[in-house]
């Protein structure tokens, strides 16, 4: 049986918290996740590379040993695989993530 769409909107209302996540699809191993970004997350590392998506307002992704980059909306930054990385918002922002279903977990 194919998939269910997913809406954005739908998606974003499931988000109580910041940095929280709602599925909006599977391809394969990998996953599109849509999170709300508030504040600083903690410096943490991966072991495959991941897509960020900017859908509203803009983040900072900063990188522990080297610069911070800003990502407005309608851009997207690719982190790779080891790089030691944090994202951040300063304002409330809404952003897809593809990565591996299992990064998560890490």
């Amino acid at each position: 049986m194919p998939e269910r769409k997913r809406s954005i909107a739908e998606a974003a209302a499931e988000l109580a918290q910041p940095f929280t996540h709602a599925v909006l699809g599977r391809v394969d191993d990998y996953c599109a996740y849509l999170s709300r970004f508030e504040g600083a997350y903690r410096f943490h590392e991966h072991a495959k590379d991941e897509l960020y998506l900017v859908i509203e307002g803009e983040i900072w992704i900063d990188y522990a040993d080297g610069p911070s980059v800003l990502v407005r909306q309608g851009e997207a930054i690719v982190v790779k695989a080891g790089e030691r990385h944090r994202s951040r918002a300063d304002k409330s922002a809404l952003v897809v993530m593809f990565k591996a279903a299992q990064l998560f977990a890490e």
